[in-house]
């Protein structure tokens, strides 16, 4: 990896704790990023508010997804241009919420990122 993609990857790192926070009051346990050509995969760790968690715990699953639907388009909101920025251009992605009914540390929000 040459030093322009450790830069960006150190970026990308810091941007996702920063949105995390926004939602959460406090950064995820852990974020890892991959850069292979144009495809950015971010995994972040310790995604959920106590509240989130709290719904979980009970079973509430769906509730803490539906949440999702609304959060969603502020962080876009919010975010999209300083994304933009860093990334250096358009991009498209998706996202997938992994494990959510285990502990706050085995879940994993995963993002691939596709530059254009």
């Amino acid at each position: 990896m040459d030093r322009y993609e450790l830069e960006l990857q150190e970026k990308i790192r810091k941007f996702a704790i920063k949105v995390v926070k926004c939602y959460k009051g406090k950064g995820p346990d852990n974020v890892k990023v991959k850069i292979n050509g144009g495809t950015i995969t971010i995994e972040v760790r310790g995604i959920l508010s106590k509240l989130s968690d709290i719904l979980v715990k009970q079973g509430a699953r769906d509730i803490v997804m539906d949440y999702w639907k609304y959060i969603k388009p502020h962080l876009e909101k919010e975010f999209l241009q300083e994304a933009c920025d860093i990334i250096g251009g358009g991009f498209d992605y998706s996202w997938e919420v992994k494990n959510l009914e285990l502990e706050d540390n085995e879940r994993i929000v995963v993002i691939k990122v596709n530059k254009h």
